[in-house]
């Protein structure tokens, strides 16, 4: 079974090994089994805190995260400060078709938004808090849905079941993560038909900070963490060229600096980094500010020099990160005599910037007490589909890597009302004055109806094809600002489930941000603390096993060890990244007892490879490099 342990002990391990999923297809099951509820006694929207930990917020049973009325927390950091980062955080959902109890094709949303709840709270499914929860000290968990006709004009058929977790553990404290189903009851929309082109968003209407005394909504400014210029394939480099044939890393729109005008010295920790758009150069590419050679919107999970692999370690909490665990799908990026594993950070955020009313560059507030210097965000660390017959699909993803469709942010001026209008703006359809598109998408092998309408491909769409992620990119002012992060396209028959899961983030300064934010990342990885990193539960197996495989990456050779508990036919094969068979390693009878085998270059060149062990009915995959 996923273990589910609150986090109440950190524990490193400097070990080496693949991380392996083991998948059973008799006994996969959706977190939440539902038949369609009636609608007749609804339970009341109420609101529950979070506040174990450095971020505490109010959450609401209405399909949003803090409190629009500003009576209760909403993302006060660090907790006990005053000062709060969000306003409400909303959940959104779009598809095309059909889908609606009036058989019409069109463009649909259903979301949650202050003053327009189309989502109300399920009959069955109340808002619970939990202290302890099953997963985390602080849980809180509820369900909502698309289908009361006196909130909703035109329902599909949606039902989203929430599961929200805080830790106060040092390191763990400054994030609320989160895990969503979004599952189809067809009878509610119009029955028997799919969802097509189904989409699901979380917006941040961010107001960095409430510390701020002078209109601390109209200083904002958004962006986006995992926009690359370079690609992660170990037999090529990629440099990101924009519409118009511009190389990407010629551009400096976003110089990475201090804020000048504050009076705390350049080492005070408070006195902090940030992206500012101001003319000409600082001589440091803007992507890659350490100049490592990796992007800096992405996550380095290790790194590996020779035989050395070397883990990063948060220098305040004193947490090692993924040295017990990282995500099953990274890429490896070489840089001379040293390999980065790495996966893109998914993290919209936003922060306080330079208030257009004030002389000096107040970013941040520096003066205030406390300051506004926190940056807050969302970040996506997984999503798949759980069919109606238990089988798993893997929707959009990029090299096996999830990544949003899009990051959309819009100001107060240009706020989308119909749903026609909410649809474009999910998956990046709001273009500005000047015509430009902030979330251009992704559309190549994905997971959903290839008649989604509108769909944008970008000339040069490359492996993460965000151009447009900050209004700094177009030269526009700090202003009142939202983000949209979406997930999708998918088809959703009846009986099936997306599941998502991500979390709010902040932490001081970009630099914090990003930490917490990879810090989030690696609590899911991490069994001790949340799961298993896939987010599905598994039965207890007839054969249990045990594999991994060391070195990974290698240059030579490996071995692949596993342990079997009873005699059975084993197969362990190795396929591309395409999929195709490129060797059955062990197809035979075993013995019950520890085994071992060696896989080697011979005749597979340099590149990502992926390990098939099957030991009866049981199924690993697992996930190898061979270095050039």
């Amino acid at each position: 079974m996923k273990r589910k342990f609150g986090l109440s002990l950190y524990i490193s391990a400097c070990v080496l090994a693949a991380t392996f999923s083991t998948v059973s297809a008799e006994v996969l099951q959706p977190l939440l089994e539902t038949s369609s509820p009636c609608t007749d006694i609804r339970p009341d929207a109420v609101f529950k805190i979070h506040s174990i930990g450095n971020l505490s917020s109010a959450v609401m049973n209405l399909g949003f995260w803090g409190d629009p009325w500003e009576n209760i927390a909403s993302m006060e950091w660090p907790a006990g400060s005053g000062s709060n980062y969000l306003w409400c955080g909303d959940a959104w959902t779009s598809c095309f078709g059909n889908i609606t109890p009036d058989d019409s094709t069109d463009k649909w949303v259903s979301c949650s938004e202050y003053n327009d709840w189309e989502l109300q709270p399920s009959e069955g499914y109340p808002m619970e808090y939990l202290f302890p929860g099953p997963l985390a000290p602080e849980q809180t968990q509820y369900g909502v849905d698309d289908w009361d006709t006196e909130k909703n004009d035109n329902p599909y058929g949606l039902e989203i079941w929430v599961e929200n977790y805080t830790w106060d553990t040092p390191g763990y404290d400054s994030f609320m993560a989160t895990e969503m189903i979004f599952m189809h009851h067809s009878n509610q929309g119009n029955p028997g038909t799919q969802l097509d082109a189904f989409v699901a968003s979380i917006k941040g209407d961010c107001d960095v900070a409430s510390a701020d005394p002078t209109y601390c909504y109209l200083d904002d400014h958004v962006f986006y963490d995992g926009h690359a210029i370079w690609c992660n394939d170990p037999d090529a480099t990629f440099e990101y060229v924009f519409d118009g044939l511009t190389n990407a890393s010629t551009q400096d729109y976003y110089t990475y600096q201090q804020n000048p005008d504050n009076p705390l010295p350049s080492g005070d920790p408070d006195n902090i980094w940030y992206y500012y758009n101001y003319v000409g150069t600082d001589g440091i590419p803007d992507n890659d500010v350490d100049q490592n050679g990796v992007s800096d919107h992405f996550t380095i999970l290790a790194k590996i020099v020779g035989s050395d692999t070397l883990y990063r370690q948060d220098p305040e909490s004193g947490v090692i990160l993924f040295s017990e665990g990282m995500p099953y799908w990274h890429y490896s990026h070489t840089v001379s005599d040293t390999t980065y594993l790495v996966v893109p950070r998914n993290l919209s955020y936003m922060w306080d910037s330079d208030s257009p009313g004030s002389v000096e560059d107040d970013s941040g507030e520096p003066l205030l007490s406390p300051p506004c210097n926190g940056f807050i965000g969302w970040r996506l660390l997984d999503f798949w589909i759980v069919k109606a017959d238990k089988s798993i699909e893997r929707p959009i993803d990029v090299n096996g890597y999830p990544i949003p469709i899009s990051h959309t942010y819009w100001n107060w001026e240009d706020i989308p009302g119909s749903d026609t209008e909410k649809y474009n703006y999910i998956w990046g359809h709001n273009p500005d004055a000047n015509g430009q598109y902030s979330g251009p998408t992704y559309m190549l092998d994905w997971v959903g109806n290839p008649n989604a309408p509108e769909t944008i491909v970008p000339q040069n769409p490359g492996p993460f094809p965000f151009v447009y992620d900050s209004p700094l990119a177009l030269c526009y002012p700090a202003f009142e600002y939202k983000f949209l992060i979406s997930f999708g396209p998918v088809e959703l028959d009846d009986g099936d489930s997306l599941h998502v899961v991500g979390g709010w983030v902040i932490g001081r300064g970009l630099d914090g941000l990003r930490m917490n934010a990879d810090l989030l990342l690696d609590a899911y990885y991490r069994e001790t603390i949340w799961g298993e990193g896939l987010g599905i539960e598994t039965g207890n197996h007839i054969v249990s096993t045990s594999i991994t495989v060391f070195p990974n990456p290698f240059r030579e050779q490996s071995s692949v060890e596993y342990t079997l508990q009873a005699p059975c036919h084993v197969n362990l094969s190795i396929y591309d990244i395409s999929g195709r068979l490129i060797e059955d390693v062990i197809d035979s009878e075993l013995q019950a007892g520890s085994h071992s085998c060696t896989i080697g270059r011979n005749h597979i060149p340099g590149g990502v490879y992926f390990l098939r062990f099957q030991a009866g009915n049981e199924v690993e995959t697992g996930r190898f490099v061979v270095l050039k």
